[in-house]
């Protein structure tokens, strides 16, 4: 494939994820109208019925990692979207080289905060791995889960801490992130580490050798980066609309302000 189909192809890209996700912002505020029709938002948001968790409370730091993990993810969603369209957020023209420094410091905090979580995912003495494994019961109360949030039955089944959709979102994110940070670290082309780039050391000396050469393998690297980019935006929109709108004490927990949960307050403070 030459570089110029492949810069069609970029353009595609953005036309067809653009539009993707201007759906789903349209999508997503119909359904919370579902929610208020359904009664749903009432029972959460007046009465404050809301799921209750199994298990200890979550330790200090899987929230703190959590908490990195999205502010840089915000930080990289923006500043890489700038790279690709310079204009995004009314910047002026010459922010491009700041931004990539920007990008470049928060892909690092991610990697760390990735290798760290798995670290205490799999190995630390408060391992939580389980908690995120998709079971044969959660399989088979998948389809009432889905049936649930498209307002077919009024409820949904409650197995352990998350449920199957949570799981399957917590477990897709980690090896999208594996493949984002070795295709963003397969885009840096200067050549600091003992004469070569990452680029030349991650897919040069074998797509680079697949397709013709090392800079036409850096363009592969950067379409699936793009695309990887846009499968976070999205997946991130309906996990922060879902948190908030289906888990908000979760999610008040999740970035320290449990102190807002209506039902750690005192009856008096409730008026």
């Amino acid at each position: 494939m030459s570089a110029i189909n492949l810069t069609q192809l970029n353009v595609w890209l953005d036309v067809v994820f653009t539009t993707l996700y201007v759906i789903i912002l349209i999508a997503l505020p119909l359904h919370f109208v579902g929610n208020m029709l359904t009664g749903r938002a009432k029972r959460r948001f007046v009465g404050w019925e809301w799921p209750r968790h199994e298990g200890p409370p979550v330790p200090f730091l899987p929230k703190f990692l959590h908490f990195q993990h999205v502010a840089s993810m915000i930080l990289l969603a923006l500043s890489g979207l700038y790279i690709r369209f310079p204009g995004f957020l009314g910047l002026w023209d010459g922010a491009r080289t700041p931004m990539r420094y920007v990008h470049y410091v928060a892909m690092i905090v991610v990697t760390i905060n990735l290798v760290w979580r798995l670290w205490y995912a799999f190995a630390s003495p408060q391992r939580d791995y389980r908690e995120f494994a998709i079971t044969k019961q959660d399989i088979i109360t998948a389809p009432k889960v889905i049936l649930y949030y498209i307002f077919v039955k009024g409820s949904k089944p409650h197995l352990a801490k998350y449920n199957v959709m949570q799981k399957g979102t917590y477990t897709i994110f980690a090896p999208l992130l594996i493949m984002q940070a070795f295709t963003g670290f397969s885009l840096i082309s200067q050549k600091f580490i003992f004469g070569y780039s990452p680029r030349e050391i991650l897919v040069g000396w074998w797509l680079g050798a697949l397709v013709g050469s090392v800079d036409l393998a850096g363009w592969y690297m950067r379409i699936a980066h793009y695309v990887i980019t846009w499968l976070f935006i999205i997946l991130t929109t309906i996990h922060v609309y879902l948190s908030l709108s289906e888990d908000f004490p979760a999610f008040l927990n999740f970035f320290g302000l449990s102190f807002l949960d209506r039902e750690n307050t005192s009856p008096e403070e409730h008026h």
